[in-house]
């Protein structure tokens, strides 16, 4: 019996053995799960984190600010311009004379007429023209018929529009685009048609044949202004500014540029600075350059010269 009973507490002891190892193991199982699940928020959090942070500095990347250092430039060229044409019908004996303008100064009349000479020995009337009126943006178009029985002259006319309003005094009747028409074509048994391009005046109308270049640059909210011009009068002072629209299709002043002063030589450099500006658009301005200081009449605003800005492209 005794030992029955050794044998007995033998297996006992060997069981409980066993289910403490068993239990151990157990706990460890249970603590490597334990330990898989909350390590899996861990990632997740952190997953979270880095796309937040992804998300973040994208949005800075693709963050812009207003743009300065911006420069742009204008060439000054003479204004008005334009083109004439010219059509003669041999059966009825009639010149039809259409002429357009851009660049006048707004609202502003101008007297035309074909002249005898040429634009650089300029003679009297022969033909008055139609007024040309100018829109608010400076456009102008006029058509006149003639009774002209002989056709269009191979050469010894020319066509002049004046400053205007009227003919006198002489800064009215100043030229201030001209072309000499010549036809290569005078034959009287069919018709004749004579195109001209009206882009300049002529050498003795002052101040009609300047050009020039602008600069223009952006430093934080400030705007410099350059202005380089010669072939004016000497020692003569004009108005200028940057106006908005374009020299085709004029507006209003935006900001008005210092007095232009031009040296013995007719030549002049002007720096305006501009506070307040931060950028310079792609198109919208234009700088002006008018006939005097005085822009109260249609004379002294004539608009000599004339460019669009164009930004400077990196």
């Amino acid at each position: 019996m005794k030992g029955i009973s050794m044998l007995n507490r033998h297996f006992t002891e060997r069981k409980m053995y066993v289910f403490a190892v068993l239990a151990v193991l157990a706990l460890l199982l249970l603590a490597g799960c334990g330990n898989s699940t909350s390590a899996s928020p861990a990632s997740s959090s952190s997953s979270t984190t880095s796309s937040q942070n992804v998300s973040v500095n994208t949005v800075v990347t693709v963050t812009t600010t207003p743009s300065s250092g911006d420069s742009a430039q204008a060439t000054l060229k003479h204004m008005p311009t334009g083109t004439a044409n010219l059509s003669w019908d041999h059966t009825t004996k009639m010149l039809t004379v259409q002429v357009m303008l851009t660049g006048l100064a707004p609202n502003s009349t101008h007297p035309n007429h074909i002249h005898d000479g040429s634009c650089a020995n300029q003679g009297k009337v022969l033909y008055p023209l139609s007024n040309l009126v100018a829109d608010a943006h400076g456009v102008a178009n006029a058509t006149s018929k003639i009774a002209l029985p002989n056709g269009i002259p191979a050469k010894g006319i020319y066509l002049n529009v004046h400053n205007g309003p009227g003919l006198a005094p002489a800064d009215q009747f100043l030229p201030i685009v001209c072309s000499d028409i010549t036809n290569h074509d005078t034959s009287l048994r069919s018709s004749q048609v004579v195109q001209l391009a009206l882009q300049s005046a002529p050498n003795s109308s002052q101040n009609e044949d300047a050009s020039g270049v602008v600069h223009l640059s952006i430093s934080g909210h400030t705007l410099k202004v350059q202005l380089e011009i010669s072939g004016l009068e000497p020692h003569s002072q004009h108005a200028a500014h940057i106006h908005a629209g374009s020299c085709a299709s004029q507006g209003a002043v935006l900001y008005p540029l210092e007095v232009v002063k031009a040296d013995a030589a007719g030549k002049a450099t002007v720096t305006t600075t501009i506070q307040n500006v931060t950028a310079i658009p792609s198109t919208g301005w234009y700088v002006n350059v008018h006939r005097s200081t005085d822009l109260s009449t249609q004379t002294g605003f004539d608009p000599t010269s004339c460019g669009d800005v164009t930004l400077n492209r990196v």
